[in-house]
Protein backbone atom coordinates (compact mmCIF):
# COMPACT_ATOMS: atom_id res chain seq x y z
CA UNK A 1 0.00 0.00 0.00
CA UNK A 2 1.06 3.85 -0.82
CA UNK A 3 0.74 6.24 1.83
CA UNK A 4 1.27 9.72 1.54
CA UNK A 5 5.30 10.73 2.54
CA UNK A 6 5.60 12.36 5.94
CA UNK A 7 6.91 15.75 6.28
CA UNK A 8 10.78 14.64 6.81
CA UNK A 9 10.44 12.76 4.28
CA UNK A 10 10.08 15.03 1.46
CA UNK A 11 13.09 16.20 -0.72
CA UNK A 12 14.38 19.21 0.74
CA UNK A 13 14.62 20.90 -2.90
CA UNK A 14 10.65 20.13 -2.94
CA UNK A 15 10.21 22.37 -0.01
CA UNK A 16 9.97 25.90 0.10
CA UNK A 17 12.89 27.83 1.99
CA UNK A 18 10.91 29.61 5.08
CA UNK A 19 14.64 30.52 5.91
CA UNK A 20 14.68 33.76 4.20
CA UNK A 21 12.13 35.15 5.94
CA UNK A 22 13.83 34.06 9.51
CA UNK A 23 16.82 31.42 9.92
CA UNK A 24 15.13 29.23 12.42
CA UNK A 25 12.28 29.20 14.87
CA UNK A 26 14.13 31.18 17.89
CA UNK A 27 14.53 34.11 15.32
CA UNK A 28 10.82 34.23 15.19
CA UNK A 29 10.29 33.64 18.52
CA UNK A 30 12.77 37.12 18.82
CA UNK A 31 10.82 39.10 16.26
CA UNK A 32 7.27 38.05 17.96
CA UNK A 33 8.96 39.59 21.40
CA UNK A 34 10.10 42.59 19.26
CA UNK A 35 6.41 43.54 17.62
CA UNK A 36 4.51 43.22 21.29
CA UNK A 37 6.93 45.99 22.77
CA UNK A 38 6.77 47.68 19.50
CA UNK A 39 2.95 47.75 19.56
CA UNK A 40 2.93 48.80 23.37
CA UNK A 41 5.03 51.96 21.88
CA UNK A 42 2.68 52.09 19.12
CA UNK A 43 -0.69 52.57 21.55
CA UNK A 44 1.37 55.04 23.94
CA UNK A 45 -0.02 57.45 21.12
CA UNK A 46 -3.58 57.14 21.94
CA UNK A 47 -5.57 60.36 22.07
CA UNK A 48 -2.62 62.07 20.04
CA UNK A 49 -3.76 61.66 16.00
CA UNK A 50 -5.75 64.66 16.31
CA UNK A 51 -3.37 67.07 17.20
CA UNK A 52 -1.80 68.30 14.17
CA UNK A 53 -0.81 66.91 10.79
CA UNK A 54 2.38 65.56 12.12
CA UNK A 55 0.87 63.83 15.21
CA UNK A 56 -1.53 62.16 12.97
CA UNK A 57 1.47 61.09 9.90
CA UNK A 58 3.32 60.22 13.27
CA UNK A 59 0.43 57.81 14.75
CA UNK A 60 0.15 56.70 11.34
CA UNK A 61 3.57 55.40 10.81
CA UNK A 62 4.12 53.76 13.25
CA UNK A 63 0.45 51.37 14.05
CA UNK A 64 1.56 50.62 10.08
CA UNK A 65 5.00 49.56 11.41
CA UNK A 66 3.71 47.22 13.59
CA UNK A 67 1.53 45.73 11.32
CA UNK A 68 4.13 45.09 8.66
CA UNK A 69 6.27 43.62 10.82
CA UNK A 70 4.07 41.75 12.30
CA UNK A 71 3.31 39.72 8.90
CA UNK A 72 6.94 38.67 8.75
CA UNK A 73 6.18 36.61 12.17
CA UNK A 74 2.31 35.44 11.20
CA UNK A 75 3.71 34.41 7.81
CA UNK A 76 6.14 32.30 8.72
CA UNK A 77 4.45 30.49 11.67
CA UNK A 78 1.35 30.24 8.89
CA UNK A 79 3.50 28.32 6.61
CA UNK A 80 5.37 26.18 8.78
CA UNK A 81 1.27 25.43 10.00
CA UNK A 82 0.32 24.66 6.64
CA UNK A 83 3.27 22.42 5.63
CA UNK A 84 1.73 19.62 8.21
CA UNK A 85 -0.97 20.35 9.96
CA UNK A 86 0.02 17.48 12.03
CA UNK A 87 2.83 19.33 13.51
CA UNK A 88 1.70 19.98 17.29
CA UNK A 89 5.01 22.79 17.71
CA UNK A 90 3.71 24.52 14.32
CA UNK A 91 0.35 24.13 15.43
CA UNK A 92 1.21 26.26 18.93
CA UNK A 93 3.15 28.19 16.93
CA UNK A 94 0.67 30.00 14.49
CA UNK A 95 -2.04 29.54 17.61
CA UNK A 96 0.54 32.45 19.09
CA UNK A 97 0.48 34.50 16.36
CA UNK A 98 -3.44 34.19 15.70
CA UNK A 99 -3.77 35.48 19.44
CA UNK A 100 -1.02 38.22 19.01
CA UNK A 101 -2.67 39.24 15.94
CA UNK A 102 -5.69 39.74 18.01
CA UNK A 103 -4.41 41.72 20.54
CA UNK A 104 -2.67 43.73 18.20
CA UNK A 105 -6.26 44.57 16.63
CA UNK A 106 -7.21 45.34 20.08
CA UNK A 107 -4.67 47.52 20.98
CA UNK A 108 -3.97 49.43 18.08
CA UNK A 109 -7.97 49.87 17.36
CA UNK A 110 -8.19 53.50 18.34
CA UNK A 111 -6.21 54.77 14.77
CA UNK A 112 -9.58 54.67 12.69
CA UNK A 113 -11.90 56.34 15.26
CA UNK A 114 -9.23 59.24 16.19
CA UNK A 115 -8.80 59.96 12.47
CA UNK A 116 -12.81 60.01 12.44
CA UNK A 117 -12.98 62.30 15.38
CA UNK A 118 -11.06 64.86 13.56
CA UNK A 119 -13.86 67.40 11.76
CA UNK A 120 -13.91 66.96 8.38
CA UNK A 121 -12.81 70.37 6.72
CA UNK A 122 -10.02 70.02 9.42
CA UNK A 123 -8.81 66.52 7.74
CA UNK A 124 -9.45 67.67 4.61
CA UNK A 125 -7.13 70.34 5.13
CA UNK A 126 -4.10 68.40 6.61
CA UNK A 127 -4.58 65.84 3.96
CA UNK A 128 -3.52 67.81 1.51
CA UNK A 129 -0.09 69.06 3.41
CA UNK A 130 3.13 67.48 2.18
CA UNK A 131 3.93 65.24 5.03
CA UNK A 132 -0.02 63.31 4.66
CA UNK A 133 -0.18 63.52 0.86
CA UNK A 134 1.24 59.97 0.16
CA UNK A 135 -1.59 58.53 3.28
CA UNK A 136 -4.40 60.54 0.96
CA UNK A 137 -6.16 57.33 -0.31
CA UNK A 138 -5.63 55.88 3.13
CA UNK A 139 -7.23 58.09 4.86
CA UNK A 140 -10.26 57.90 2.66
CA UNK A 141 -10.73 54.91 2.41
CA UNK A 142 -11.17 55.32 6.24
CA UNK A 143 -13.66 57.83 6.15
CA UNK A 144 -15.80 56.34 3.38
CA UNK A 145 -16.85 53.54 5.89
CA UNK A 146 -17.46 56.11 8.63
CA UNK A 147 -21.11 55.11 9.96
CA UNK A 148 -19.38 51.34 10.10
CA UNK A 149 -16.37 52.33 12.39
CA UNK A 150 -17.46 52.20 16.51
CA UNK A 151 -15.49 54.41 19.21
CA UNK A 152 -12.20 53.24 20.01
CA UNK A 153 -13.41 50.95 23.19
CA UNK A 154 -16.35 49.37 20.95
CA UNK A 155 -13.69 48.54 17.98
CA UNK A 156 -11.01 47.65 21.03
CA UNK A 157 -13.34 44.95 22.68
CA UNK A 158 -14.45 43.52 18.95
CA UNK A 159 -10.80 43.09 17.99
CA UNK A 160 -9.65 41.38 21.37
CA UNK A 161 -12.57 38.65 20.41
CA UNK A 162 -11.11 38.32 17.10
CA UNK A 163 -8.93 35.04 18.30
CA UNK A 164 -12.56 33.45 19.72
CA UNK A 165 -14.36 34.40 16.29
CA UNK A 166 -12.16 32.81 14.13
CA UNK A 167 -11.75 29.46 16.21
CA UNK A 168 -14.50 27.50 13.86
CA UNK A 169 -12.17 28.44 10.81
CA UNK A 170 -8.86 26.98 12.94
CA UNK A 171 -11.34 23.79 14.03
CA UNK A 172 -11.90 23.11 10.52
CA UNK A 173 -8.29 23.44 9.22
CA UNK A 174 -6.77 21.10 10.99
CA UNK A 175 -9.81 18.64 10.94
CA UNK A 176 -9.79 18.62 7.17
CA UNK A 177 -6.08 18.93 6.85
CA UNK A 178 -4.72 16.56 9.24
CA UNK A 179 -7.56 14.32 11.41
CA UNK A 180 -9.53 13.58 8.46
CA UNK A 181 -8.61 10.38 7.16
CA UNK A 182 -9.98 9.24 3.65
CA UNK A 183 -8.92 5.78 3.34
CA UNK A 184 -7.83 3.44 0.51
CA UNK A 185 -8.37 3.55 -3.16
CA UNK A 186 -6.88 1.75 -5.90
CA UNK A 187 -5.15 3.79 -8.77
CA UNK A 188 -4.38 3.27 -12.59
CA UNK A 189 -2.03 0.76 -12.22
CA UNK A 190 -4.30 -1.51 -10.33
CA UNK A 191 -2.38 -0.82 -6.90
CA UNK A 192 -3.95 0.26 -3.73
CA UNK A 193 -2.92 3.38 -2.59
CA UNK A 194 -4.01 6.03 0.13
CA UNK A 195 -6.53 8.39 -1.16
CA UNK A 196 -6.01 12.41 -0.52
CA UNK A 197 -7.55 15.63 -1.80
CA UNK A 198 -4.54 15.67 -4.11
CA UNK A 199 -5.25 12.11 -5.29
CA UNK A 200 -8.76 12.64 -5.90
CA UNK A 201 -8.34 15.48 -8.27
CA UNK A 202 -6.15 12.76 -10.16
CA UNK A 203 -8.56 9.88 -10.22
CA UNK A 204 -11.91 12.16 -10.79
CA UNK A 205 -10.61 12.48 -14.15
CA UNK A 206 -9.99 9.13 -14.98
CA UNK A 207 -11.06 7.43 -17.91
CA UNK A 208 -12.03 4.43 -15.87
CA UNK A 209 -15.65 5.37 -14.34
CA UNK A 210 -15.63 2.29 -11.91
CA UNK A 211 -11.91 4.15 -10.17
CA UNK A 212 -13.72 7.64 -10.45
CA UNK A 213 -16.70 6.49 -8.48
CA UNK A 214 -14.58 4.55 -6.09
CA UNK A 215 -12.40 7.79 -5.35
CA UNK A 216 -15.71 9.43 -5.24
CA UNK A 217 -17.82 7.46 -2.78
CA UNK A 218 -14.38 7.06 -0.48
CA UNK A 219 -13.81 10.76 -0.22
CA UNK A 220 -17.47 11.59 0.40
CA UNK A 221 -17.47 9.01 2.96
CA UNK A 222 -15.07 10.61 4.98
CA UNK A 223 -17.06 14.01 5.13
CA UNK A 224 -19.99 12.31 5.79
CA UNK A 225 -18.53 10.40 9.09
CA UNK A 226 -18.03 13.96 10.03
CA UNK A 227 -20.88 15.92 8.45
CA UNK A 228 -22.02 16.60 11.63
CA UNK A 229 -18.70 18.63 13.45
CA UNK A 230 -18.03 20.30 9.83
CA UNK A 231 -21.63 21.44 9.79
CA UNK A 232 -21.07 23.33 13.37
CA UNK A 233 -17.68 24.32 11.86
CA UNK A 234 -19.61 26.06 9.49
CA UNK A 235 -22.37 27.29 11.57
CA UNK A 236 -19.52 28.97 13.97
CA UNK A 237 -17.82 31.16 10.95
CA UNK A 238 -21.16 32.39 9.63
CA UNK A 239 -22.40 33.30 13.33
CA UNK A 240 -18.45 34.96 13.39
CA UNK A 241 -19.84 36.97 10.01
CA UNK A 242 -23.21 37.85 11.00
CA UNK A 243 -21.57 39.24 14.48
CA UNK A 244 -18.82 41.35 12.89
CA UNK A 245 -21.55 43.09 10.05
CA UNK A 246 -23.89 43.65 12.86
CA UNK A 247 -21.90 45.34 15.37
CA UNK A 248 -20.85 47.69 12.50
CA UNK A 249 -23.98 48.49 11.43
CA UNK A 250 -24.21 46.95 8.14
CA UNK A 251 -27.76 45.23 7.21
CA UNK A 252 -25.81 42.12 6.71
CA UNK A 253 -22.73 39.65 6.53
CA UNK A 254 -22.89 40.12 2.75
CA UNK A 255 -22.81 44.11 2.88
CA UNK A 256 -19.99 43.83 5.27
CA UNK A 257 -18.12 41.64 2.94
CA UNK A 258 -18.22 43.76 0.17
CA UNK A 259 -17.81 47.33 1.51
CA UNK A 260 -14.54 45.89 2.88
CA UNK A 261 -13.48 45.94 -0.82
CA UNK A 262 -15.62 49.27 -1.10
CA UNK A 263 -17.13 47.02 -4.42
CA UNK A 264 -21.05 48.02 -4.38
CA UNK A 265 -23.84 44.79 -3.79
CA UNK A 266 -24.96 45.22 -7.01
CA UNK A 267 -21.79 44.08 -8.41
CA UNK A 268 -22.49 40.90 -6.80
CA UNK A 269 -26.42 40.48 -7.57
CA UNK A 270 -25.34 41.35 -11.66
CA UNK A 271 -22.80 38.35 -11.28
CA UNK A 272 -26.04 36.02 -9.41
CA UNK A 273 -28.34 37.41 -12.36
CA UNK A 274 -25.82 36.61 -15.17
CA UNK A 275 -25.26 33.24 -13.85
CA UNK A 276 -28.68 32.02 -13.56
CA UNK A 277 -30.05 33.52 -16.82
CA UNK A 278 -26.85 31.28 -18.74
CA UNK A 279 -27.89 28.53 -17.14
CA UNK A 280 -29.41 26.63 -19.95
CA UNK A 281 -26.15 26.84 -21.57
CA UNK A 282 -24.56 24.44 -18.73
CA UNK A 283 -27.68 22.02 -18.55
CA UNK A 284 -27.39 21.37 -22.61
CA UNK A 285 -23.33 20.80 -21.81
CA UNK A 286 -24.70 18.40 -19.09
CA UNK A 287 -26.38 16.80 -21.81
CA UNK A 288 -24.03 16.45 -24.12
CA UNK A 289 -21.79 15.01 -22.04
CA UNK A 290 -24.15 12.39 -20.48
CA UNK A 291 -24.96 11.62 -24.07
CA UNK A 292 -20.95 11.63 -25.31
CA UNK A 293 -20.28 9.63 -22.36
CA UNK A 294 -23.29 7.14 -22.86
CA UNK A 295 -24.30 6.50 -19.38
CA UNK A 296 -27.68 6.12 -18.10
CA UNK A 297 -27.38 8.53 -15.40
CA UNK A 298 -24.45 11.74 -15.33
CA UNK A 299 -23.31 11.22 -11.97
CA UNK A 300 -20.61 14.39 -9.91
CA UNK A 301 -17.71 11.47 -10.74
CA UNK A 302 -18.86 12.14 -14.45
CA UNK A 303 -18.13 15.53 -14.30
CA UNK A 304 -14.62 15.81 -15.32
CA UNK A 305 -13.66 12.74 -17.30
CA UNK A 306 -12.37 13.55 -20.91
CA UNK A 307 -14.96 13.53 -23.12
CA UNK A 308 -12.61 12.12 -26.19
CA UNK A 309 -12.32 8.97 -23.93
CA UNK A 310 -8.69 9.35 -24.05
CA UNK A 311 -6.40 9.67 -20.56
CA UNK A 312 -6.41 13.34 -19.71
CA UNK A 313 -3.34 15.30 -20.88
CA UNK A 314 -0.25 15.02 -18.04
CA UNK A 315 2.81 16.99 -16.70
CA UNK A 316 5.33 16.61 -14.56
CA UNK A 317 6.35 19.67 -12.43
CA UNK A 318 9.05 20.13 -14.86
CA UNK A 319 7.61 20.12 -18.22
CA UNK A 320 4.90 22.23 -16.68
CA UNK A 321 7.27 25.37 -15.77
CA UNK A 322 8.11 25.42 -19.44
CA UNK A 323 4.78 25.27 -20.36
CA UNK A 324 3.77 27.94 -17.92
CA UNK A 325 6.96 30.05 -19.47
CA UNK A 326 5.55 29.38 -22.86
CA UNK A 327 2.61 30.85 -22.22
CA UNK A 328 3.20 33.63 -20.21
CA UNK A 329 6.19 34.77 -22.93
CA UNK A 330 3.63 37.39 -24.30
CA UNK A 331 3.68 39.35 -20.69
CA UNK A 332 7.30 40.07 -21.79
CA UNK A 333 10.83 39.46 -20.13
CA UNK A 334 10.69 40.77 -16.99
CA UNK A 335 8.02 38.94 -15.87
CA UNK A 336 9.49 35.93 -16.96
CA UNK A 337 12.64 36.61 -15.07
CA UNK A 338 10.43 36.49 -11.65
CA UNK A 339 8.91 33.39 -12.80
CA UNK A 340 11.91 31.64 -13.10
CA UNK A 341 13.24 33.36 -9.86
CA UNK A 342 10.00 31.44 -8.56
CA UNK A 343 10.43 28.33 -9.93
CA UNK A 344 14.63 28.13 -8.85
CA UNK A 345 14.51 29.48 -5.64
CA UNK A 346 12.69 27.25 -3.72
CA UNK A 347 9.93 29.59 -3.42
CA UNK A 348 7.20 26.93 -3.87
CA UNK A 349 6.49 24.40 -1.83
CA UNK A 350 5.60 21.33 -4.09
CA UNK A 351 4.97 17.92 -2.67
CA UNK A 352 1.50 16.72 -1.06
CA UNK A 353 2.57 15.10 2.15
CA UNK A 354 0.51 13.79 4.99
CA UNK A 355 -1.38 16.52 7.12
CA UNK A 356 -0.01 19.49 4.35
CA UNK A 357 -3.20 21.75 3.73
CA UNK A 358 -5.10 21.08 0.99
CA UNK A 359 -5.51 23.44 -1.93
CA UNK A 360 -3.16 25.55 -3.60
CA UNK A 361 -2.13 29.76 -2.63
CA UNK A 362 0.06 31.91 -3.37
CA UNK A 363 1.32 33.77 -0.08
CA UNK A 364 3.89 36.03 1.95
CA UNK A 365 4.04 39.28 3.49
CA UNK A 366 5.63 42.97 2.01
CA UNK A 367 8.86 41.60 3.10
CA UNK A 368 8.91 38.18 2.13
CA UNK A 369 9.41 36.17 -0.59
CA UNK A 370 6.13 35.03 -2.32
CA UNK A 371 5.43 31.55 -1.54
CA UNK A 372 3.18 29.68 -3.43
CA UNK A 373 2.00 26.26 -1.89
CA UNK A 374 0.91 23.38 -4.18
CA UNK A 375 -0.26 19.69 -3.56
CA UNK A 376 1.13 18.47 -7.25
CA UNK A 377 -0.15 15.56 -9.33
CA UNK A 378 0.88 14.97 -12.91
CA UNK A 379 -2.48 16.77 -14.59
CA UNK A 380 -3.08 19.26 -16.53
CA UNK A 381 -5.12 21.32 -13.65
CA UNK A 382 -1.88 21.27 -11.52
CA UNK A 383 -0.62 22.80 -14.44
CA UNK A 384 -3.51 25.69 -14.47
CA UNK A 385 -2.48 25.82 -10.93
CA UNK A 386 0.76 26.89 -11.14
CA UNK A 387 0.18 29.59 -13.82
CA UNK A 388 -2.69 30.73 -11.44
CA UNK A 389 -0.69 31.64 -8.42
CA UNK A 390 2.35 32.58 -10.13
CA UNK A 391 -0.11 35.36 -11.15
CA UNK A 392 -0.47 35.94 -7.78
CA UNK A 393 2.77 35.92 -6.82
CA UNK A 394 4.89 38.21 -9.65
CA UNK A 395 1.51 40.71 -8.56
CA UNK A 396 2.94 40.63 -5.48
CA UNK A 397 6.61 41.24 -6.72
CA UNK A 398 5.76 44.27 -8.58
CA UNK A 399 3.06 45.49 -5.67
CA UNK A 400 5.53 45.12 -3.04
CA UNK A 401 8.74 46.36 -5.18
CA UNK A 402 6.65 49.62 -6.60
CA UNK A 403 4.05 50.64 -3.92
CA UNK A 404 5.13 51.89 -0.40
CA UNK A 405 3.80 49.55 2.31
CA UNK A 406 0.69 51.57 3.20
CA UNK A 407 -0.66 50.56 -0.84
CA UNK A 408 1.56 47.34 -0.52
CA UNK A 409 -1.55 44.65 -0.73
CA UNK A 410 -4.42 44.47 -3.24
CA UNK A 411 -8.05 43.29 -2.35
CA UNK A 412 -9.60 39.89 -3.53
CA UNK A 413 -11.70 41.91 -6.01
CA UNK A 414 -8.45 42.88 -7.74
CA UNK A 415 -6.26 39.85 -7.04
CA UNK A 416 -7.55 36.92 -9.17
CA UNK A 417 -6.89 39.04 -12.27
CA UNK A 418 -3.91 38.74 -12.60
CA UNK A 419 -4.32 34.41 -11.73
CA UNK A 420 -7.01 34.33 -14.73
CA UNK A 421 -5.20 36.43 -16.90
CA UNK A 422 -2.50 33.65 -16.53
CA UNK A 423 -4.99 30.87 -17.10
CA UNK A 424 -6.40 32.55 -20.49
CA UNK A 425 -3.17 32.65 -22.20
CA UNK A 426 -2.38 29.07 -20.96
CA UNK A 427 -5.62 28.52 -23.00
Amino acid sequence: MQHLPARAEVPTELTWDLTTIYPDDKAWQVDFEAVRQQAKEAAALKGTLGKSPEALVAGIKAVLAVFRRFEKVYVYSSLKSDQDTGNAAYQAMNAKAESLAADLASQLAFMDPEILAIPADQLTAWRDTESLKPYGHFIDAITVNRQHVLTTAAESLIASAGDALNASHATFNVLNNSDLQFGFVENEDGETVQLSNGLYGQLIRSTNRKLRKDAFEALLRAYESLKNTFAQTLSGQIKAHNFNALAHHYPDARAAAMASNHIPESVYTTLLDQVNAHLPLLHRYIALRKKILNVDQLHMYDIYTPLTGRPPLSFTLDQAKDEALKALAPLGNDYLDHMREIFNNRYIDVVENKGKRSGAYSGGAYDTNPFILLNWHDTVDELYTLVHETGHSVHSWYTRHHQPYVYGDYPIFVAEIASTTNENLLR
